[in-house]
């Protein structure tokens, strides 16, 4: 199976470059792509640079030149959700911009607010991933670092975690009609005390983050999906 794997950054994609065969670099339009192997799955892997612009463009990119079967974002992300705390795993269940109206993302192309996941892929991953937590991941141009910041998207949306790239990389997928996860390991908390949290647990969370998505698609049912 042919699987799209785009990162923020080159911490959230080490620990897999570490572990799978890269066959192939190609370097594209000021990126690297990678193409590897692992466990009978050929991997194609970016990593695309905060924010949402950058995400969309390198996964639109991967998309045309590759043609994955699926793609998954994994990287780390800030916890929204009452009880979530650092380390914990979220899988995406919907992804949604948590900088624009929602009453503009419902009026414009594409006319949906809100992104869900594949339900086979969404049960799949649930099940053959250890402590994991399905909840909605929303994305915005800006790291979430103050408790007023993080009060008012809890207020706008139920969602379990905020990034800055899932849900434009799920809007590229939903465009694509191709199906896409985002897997994100809680760094922070979002308030106040975010950077020094996210500083401490970013290459641990994104560590472990890898880790269970390797052990998951070695997985022989993903690989007939």
């Amino acid at each position: 199976m042919k699987i799209g794997v785009v990162t923020a950054m080159p911490i959230e994609l080490a620990y897999i470059l570490e572990q799978v065969t890269v066959k192939e670099e190609i370097k594209m339009n000021r990126n690297t792509f990678y193409v590897a192997e692992y466990e009978g799955n050929e991997l194609v892997m970016v990593t695309s640079g905060v924010s949402k612009t950058n995400a969309v463009t390198y996964t639109q990119m991967l998309i045309d030149h590759f043609k994955p079967a699926c793609v998954f974002n994994l990287g780390i992300a800030g916890g929204l959700k009452q009880g979530l705390k650092p380390a914990d795993i979220v899988v995406g269940e919907f992804y949604s911009h948590h900088d624009v109206k929602i009453n503009q993302m419902e009026e414009l192309f594409p006319y949906i607010s809100k992104f869900e996941t594949n339900e086979l892929l969404l049960d799949f991953v649930s099940e053959n991933m250890e402590e994991v937590i399905k909840g909605g991941i929303v994305s915005g141009e800006r790291f979430v670092e103050s408790n007023e910041q993080r009060d008012q998207i809890i207020r706008d949306f139920e969602a379990s975690a905020v990034d800055m790239e899932s849900s434009a990389i799920a809007h590229c997928c939903y465009i694509n009609q191709l199906p896409f996860m985002a897997i994100r390991g809680i760094s922070d908390l979002a308030d106040d005390s975010a950077k020094d949290t996210y500083d401490f647990n970013e290459k641990f969370v994104s560590d472990k983050v890898g880790k269970s998505f390797l052990k998951m698609i070695a997985l022989k049912q993903l690989k007939s999906e």
